[in-house]
């Protein structure tokens, strides 16, 4: 039996570990914290060396993409209008099966009030809070989005952008630090294959697998999601989404220096040259450079196209 300090421990001993690793790489954030390292080996079941890869990935992507990831602020105008357009709200506490419910659907359905690129930085900007404050409790095993397309029409349809759905797809699929274990779509609309027309070019055919679609008023989302950690709104006993909404919104002011903060997501170049120059005037010059060229190389196949 594997007591729960002895897990604990573990993860402690796996986390330094993890962190030595990113000394060897001076161009990443240098305050990247513990907490948010956890969930990286938690996302990778442990694997130091997948957790490094993870990580890597996440900022190559992030520094590829400034204008989604890093120019960003939760209290500027396109954020507070899409605050009040949407809700992206974490649902409290875990599935049996310990899984963590992220809930998302419009409230104002005019549809020339929707920013689809503001959605996407909000959404990035309320995980990259709930990441950095999950230092209370043990982590969700799996993800479970659900997403409420009620209201949601086909003027909705062209107000997506391309190049922001595209970006907001490969980082949830290859370089999130989450598991994703079941999508589900509620309320569908008839015309949710022009919708699919759009999206389904972008998603990978095993995460397409996890999406269930349920039509209005159907019963069949409480065949995979307890109605009792639902809003009330919802037939649930989460209480009323409003009231979980607030939280989240002062979590982002509480966490607005942490996400504007050009140093907690900023690669340094100027670092990576610095490192590769010195490691090719050493003594061991050889084996430095292929070092060298091995840490470049990494972070050259890791920023996405």
């Amino acid at each position: 039996m594997v007591h729960i300090k002895d897990t604990e421990q573990l993860m402690a001993q796996r986390v330094a570990e993890l962190q030595e690793l990113i000394k060897g790489h001076p161009q990443l954030p240098l305050n990247i914290s513990s907490t948010l390292l956890r969930r990286y080996l938690h996302t990778t079941r442990g694997d130091v060396a997948a957790a490094q890869h993870l990580l890597q990935l996440n900022y190559a992507m992030r520094n590829k993409h400034p204008q989604i990831f890093i120019d960003r602020d939760p209290m500027d105008a396109s954020s507070q209008q899409l605050l009040q357009v949407a809700d992206l709200v974490p649902l409290p506490g875990l599935t049996p099966d310990n899984n963590k419910l992220l809930f998302y659907r419009l409230i104002d359905h005019d549809a020339d009030k929707f920013n689809f690129t503001a959605g996407i930085k909000v959404f990035f900007m309320v995980a990259d809070c709930r990441f950095a404050t999950e230092t209370d409790g043990r982590l969700s095993d799996g993800e479970i989005p659900i997403f409420d397309m009620a209201g949601y029409s086909l003027r909705h349809i062209t107000k997506t952008v391309l190049s922001s759905l595209r970006v907001y797809m490969k980082f949830v699929q290859e370089a999130h630090p989450v598991r994703l274990k079941e999508i589900h779509v509620l309320n569908c609309p008839s015309f949710l294959d022009k919708v699919l027309a759009i999206v389904k070019p972008f998603i990978k055919s095993e995460v397409f697998k996890l999406i269930h679609f349920h039509l209005p008023g159907a019963d069949t989302p409480y065949n995979h999601i307890p109605r009792s950690m639902l809003p009330e709104e919802y037939g649930g006993e989460a209480g009323k989404m409003s009231h979980l909404k607030e939280k989240w919104v002062q979590l982002l002011q509480q966490q607005r220096d942490y996400l504007m903060e050009p140093s907690n997501w900023q690669i340094d170049k100027c670092k990576k040259k610095s490192s590769s120059s010195s490691s090719s005037n050493s003594n061991s010059n050889n084996n430095n450079n292929n070092s060298c060229n091995t840490i470049t190389h990494s972070f050259k196949t890791l920023e996405i196209d």
